[in-house]
């Protein structure tokens, strides 16, 4: 027996309702994809930033350890000048090892969007999941990069955070990140990170390995940061307390 005109209708409905939902794919499990390629696996590493002002520049390398989440321990390697400073991330709490006072102090949570070590990169641009934490997320289509999903982000309303809003851009195709720019409460551009390599690793996730961050209100204000010398696998849960941030953590 066939179906009714009706019964038909509503079958046509339910297809193009599917294919519709198919092809939307969802803004919040795209945006956890996001922040796992942002933050990496669980790893030690040797970060470089290279600082770049109008008419110098300045370099340092770090050793960073980190659990792929919310927790991560960085220690500056080079110049010599800075080396032994250490930076002790658990979720929004951070601790600052000088070694020439010989002081742990704790840096207040509004901090966590401070320069990092004088550069255009925030400490919470190194670790944490602040983006999943702290903003909503809806699925934003531009008409001017048609082979690009526009993630927008905007803060909830307790969420300690200076930006008005943030959009990150991915590819479609493999949905890779490939950009975020940070705007300001009256809605200018003022910050713009471009991921600018990639590489797969053996288990399927992939590792950011160079990263260019620009000052969009200072010009010539820029930090190139890179990722090399990475080691994949999990890092001691005593490598994250604050023995290891002042003496550091070898296993």
């Amino acid at each position: 027996m066939g179906m009714s005109k009706r019964a038909t209708q509503i079958l046509l409905a339910l297809l193009v309702f599917g294919v519709t939902a198919a092809q939307s794919p969802d803004p919040v499990e795209l945006l956890h994809q996001a922040v796992d390629q942002l933050r990496g696996p669980a790893m030690s590493a040797t970060y470089t930033l290279l600082v770049e002002r109008p008419g110098r520049s300045k370099k340092y390398v770090l050793n960073v350890l980190t659990d792929g989440g919310e927790r991560s321990l960085i220690r500056v390697v080079e110049p010599k000048r800075d080396a032994g400073q250490a930076f002790l991330t658990i979720g929004s709490d951070i601790w600052i090892f000088n070694p020439r006072l010989g002081r742990v102090l704790r840096l207040p949570p509004s901090g966590k969007n401070d320069r990092f070590l004088g550069s255009d990169v925030s400490y919470a641009d190194l670790s944490g999941r602040d983006l999943e934490k702290d903003y909503q997320v809806a699925l934003h289509r531009d008409g001017d990069m048609p082979d690009a999903l526009v993630l927008l982000l905007t803060p909830k309303a307790s969420a300690p955070v200076p930006w008005g809003r943030v959009e990150m851009v991915l590819v479609s195709k493999d949905k890779l990140l490939r950009k975020i720019i940070y705007y300001d409460q009256r809605g200018g551009a003022v910050k713009e990170i471009e991921f600018r390599q990639t590489v797969a690793l053996d288990d399927g996730r992939y590792l950011i390995t160079d990263t260019l961050v620009r000052d969009l209100v200072r010009i010539g204000y820029r930090t190139i940061f890179t990722i090399s010398n990475w080691k994949v696998g999990p890092v001691p849960d005593h490598c994250f307390t604050q023995a290891a941030l002042e003496r550091g953590c070898r296993f």
